[in-house]
């Protein structure tokens, strides 16, 4: 059985997290079913595509379903620089109001949730035009580094947020600013 944290029987989960005021790490893992479009293409299981996919869809069950308006103190991070979420936040909120019928409060729109409620890390993303535009989509105090060893070199990592496009405050940051004040280190 596979089970989402946007279900009923959360509540008091997420109830307790807002109260604790700790953030919750959504990690990709196996996928709880094998749809037809990973039929024939192994390739596409696991960390290429698939493990994205999970992810960023149990996340954004948590926006659709609810659960992030409901409890609007609890942050959720998502690795891999969002799981794609960053650059889909205008679909997102364009979809949404479309299947509607209804132009959404400003804050009650998909987008202005994750950036709400969503921290990311840059784990096994080492492109620095993706970093620029998720810092640019959910701004510099929701993006952390980190490394994604061991599937990832540590110094081309290492290498990669070093060599950034960024200013130097904004790299303090996301380097280790968001991480000691989101996690309290």
């Amino acid at each position: 059985m596979w089970d989402y944290l946007d279900e009923d029987r959360y509540l008091p989960f997420w109830e307790r997290v807002e109260v604790l005021d700790v953030p919750v790490y959504l990690h990709p893992g196996a996928m709880a079913d094998h749809p037809a479009m990973f039929a024939h293409r192994p390739e596409l299981g696991g960390p290429i595509w698939a493990w994205t996919a999970e992810t960023a869809a149990h996340a954004l069950r948590l926006v659709f379903g609810g659960t992030l308006t409901r409890f609007p103190g609890v942050k959720i991070i998502l690795g891999h620089m969002g799981e794609t979420l960053p650059f889909l936040l205008w679909r997102l909120d364009s979809r949404r109001q479309f299947d509607l019928g209804e132009t959404l409060a400003p804050d009650a729109l998909p987008s202005a949730i994750i950036k709400r409620n969503i921290a990311v890390t840059t784990s096994g993303v080492c492109d620095p035009g993706a970093l620029v535009a998720t810092l640019q989509a959910l701004g510099e105090d929701n993006v952390m580094f980190s490394v994604d060893y061991p599937y990832e070199d540590p110094q081309v990592a290492a290498d990669f947020i070093e060599a950034a496009p960024i200013g130097e405050d904004v790299r303090a940051k996301v380097c280790h600013g968001n991480a000691e004040r989101l996690l309290r280190l």
